[in-house]
């Protein structure tokens, strides 16, 4: 992916929002913007909890990059990484018996599995029922929340006051590569980019990737070449829902090693601007979800150090992925400036020598 004037825009956008929004509370016009790098990657473990929260930002984003190929576009990240977290932390504490080689996968395929479930009938469906798949996952993500706060508080909780499971086994943790403070960093953050990686590689070097491209862009062709179009449109949404589980069982084995309620602060609704922020590309996530993720480490920052309140990343986040979705405008507008300057500036060096017409070569 080029980063183009539709990947730069954004960034010039959310920048001068963030100097408007410093000087309106009263702020140095960079007061914003030099908090939420000190926030996210001032001292060691500043950096490492930046660091571990791209976990859940990339997958949740290439969850909604992988449907959006599709021609889908899966907002219900959000509950199917809270089901999938709820499963993997059930797996992990009753099947603690197994050994590690055996628990610490099947921890993760119980998460990933359950989201593709619950990833499922959005897109059944809008192919049976003609219903849009927005308004399904919508509903899906409140009922995901208050299921899995029922079954926490419930028949899977610990017994305490606190909506919360139980601890997973020592074999379903992932052991920390290092510490700092009280953060360690495990190698979720190194294996979500790797999947990244790899579904980018999958789509852009593959037939199957190809047919699925090329239902999402042309339904109407590639169905008349013989593509499976329903088919790849189904597995792709699942595909989906699995990766958004993922995320969420990714949390529970090397961050919380536990499900409690509400333990997400919006992940699943995060990855749309990741998604959108990377221009759906898979293999440049890992920079939009950075991104994301020093905006998500200075929350707390901003009260301390300039009073502001928390909800101005809520702010930035939303003129980001505002000026994301505009982005056709902005190749307008830049194509539009750049006729301009060429219709000023006459031919370029490059342009083809004038040609004849029929008629001049007639009079000669």
């Amino acid at each position: 992916m080029k980063f183009s004037v539709a990947v730069l825009a954004p960034l010039g956008a959310g920048m001068l929002f963030c100097v408007l929004l410093s000087l309106a509370t009263g702020n140095g016009p960079f007061a914003l913007m030099t908090t939420i790098g000190q926030g996210a990657w001032d001292g060691a473990q500043n950096a490492a909890s930046t660091v571990v929260k791209v976990t859940p930002l990339l997958l949740s984003g290439l969850a909604v990059s992988l449907a959006y190929h599709a021609g889908l576009l899966n907002i219900g990240a959000e509950g199917q990484l809270t089901l999938g977290a709820l499963a993997a932390a059930v797996v992990g504490c009753a099947a603690g018996a197994l050994p590690p080689i055996l628990l610490a996968p099947l921890t993760l395929l119980a998460g990933a599995a359950v989201g593709g479930l619950w990833a499922l009938p959005a897109v059944w469906l809008q192919e049976k029922r003609g219903v849009h798949e927005v308004i399904t996952c919508l509903l899906f993500n409140y009922i995901a929340a208050y299921l899995a706060d029922f079954l926490a508080q419930g028949p899977l909780g610990d017994g305490s006051a606190m909506a919360r499971t139980p601890l997973i086994a020592d074999g379903a943790v992932w052991p920390c590569l290092a510490r700092f403070g009280g953060v360690g960093v495990t190698f979720a953050p190194f294996a979500a980019v790797l999947l990244a990686l790899l579904v980018h590689a999958w789509l852009t070097r593959t037939a199957w990737g190809f047919e699925m491209m090329a239902s999402g862009t042309n339904p109407f062709a590639a169905r008349a070449a013989g593509v499976p179009v329903s088919a790849w449109r189904r597995r792709a949404f699942a595909a989906s829902g699995a990766i958004a589980g993922l995320a969420g069982a990714f949390e529970v084995v090397a961050v919380h090693h536990r499900f409690y309620a509400a333990f997400s602060p919006g992940y699943g609704f995060d990855g749309i601007a990741v998604a959108f922020l990377a221009g759906n590309a898979p293999g440049w996530l890992w920079a939009s979800s950075l991104l994301l993720a020093s905006l998500r480490s200075t929350d707390k920052w901003l009260q301390i150090i300039l009073g502001m309140s928390p909800n101005a990343i809520t702010l930035i986040e939303a003129v980001l992925l505002l000026a994301v979705v505009s982005r056709t405008g902005w190749e307008r507008l830049a194509a539009s400036v750049a006729s301009r300057i060429s219709a000023r500036g006459g031919p370029g060096p490059d342009a083809p020598p004038d040609v004849p017409s029929v008629a001049e070569e007639r009079g000669r």
